[in-house]
């Protein structure tokens, strides 16, 4: 499954110039964790989170300003902040180095990719234009389908000859999302493709094969390929 088939498309985004109270009302009232920052053509420029908003509760006001060098004698890390909660628009608050994804990415690599940056959301972008937003509930909802929608899918990856090996006699059964193969397949290495296209179907949480082998692989051949030769 592609990014592009779960992702949300109704994204609240904001421009570099928007003052900071209303990129704080926009995120609080759409309920959402971040803001994408775009400009006039659509392009992505920056992402502002949570943490990007309270960082001038954290290191703004007054008298936080008049000790600014002690800050910045202290380590980078609270400079960094120090700088953002001086900020009064969203581009001066922003996230520039934000990590993004294709819409058509397969949604297991922006999966792996959001838990190993431990993020909740990813922006998707075209040619550098936003497009949407995929998110771990997005993702999630993936596995809220019943049994049987996914055993109509299992059902027409399975009968696809042009997705299945040749010859293969498997069937099947679902429950609570797992799916048990059973049956024969004409050589071992025709049950890991099956298996593979059958792990793909949305929804599915295991695969359990009980496969048999009718023959062994073939060898390979150890004669020189000849141009032309039959």
């Amino acid at each position: 499954m592609k990014v592009r088939e779960i992702m949300t498309t109704d994204v609240v985004s904001v421009a570099p110039d928007t003052p900071f109270k209303e990129v704080v009302e926009r995120l609080l009232r759409s309920d959402v964790s971040c803001l994408p920052v775009v400009d006039s053509g659509g392009k992505l420029i920056g992402l502002i989170t949570e943490a990007d908003l309270i960082s001038k509760e954290a290191y703004g006001g007054r008298r936080h300003r008049a000790l600014a060098l002690l800050a910045d004698l202290l380590s980078a890390r609270d400079h960094h902040w120090v700088t953002k909660a001086a900020g009064s628009a969203a581009g001066d608050v922003m996230t520039t180095s934000v990590m993004v994804c294709q819409p058509d990415e397969d949604v297991r690599s922006a999966a792996r990719r959001l838990l190993e940056r431990g993020v909740k959301r990813m922006p998707v972008v075209e040619t550098g234009t936003l497009v949407g937003i995929v998110s771990r509930h997005d993702i999630l909802g993936m596995f809220d389908r019943p049994d049987e929608a996914i055993a109509a899918d299992v059902d027409r990856v399975l009968s696809d000859p042009l997705r299945m090996p040749e010859d293969h006699h498997v069937t099947f059964s679902v429950e609570r999302g797992a799916v048990t193969l059973t049956g024969d397949v004409l050589h071992p290495w025709d049950e890991a493709v099956v298996v593979s296209m059958v792990r793909g179907v949305p929804g599915v949480i295991d695969v359990v094969a009980d496969l048999e082998h009718r023959e062994p692989n073939p060898r390979p051949s150890t004669e020189p390929y000849k141009f032309g030769a039959r």
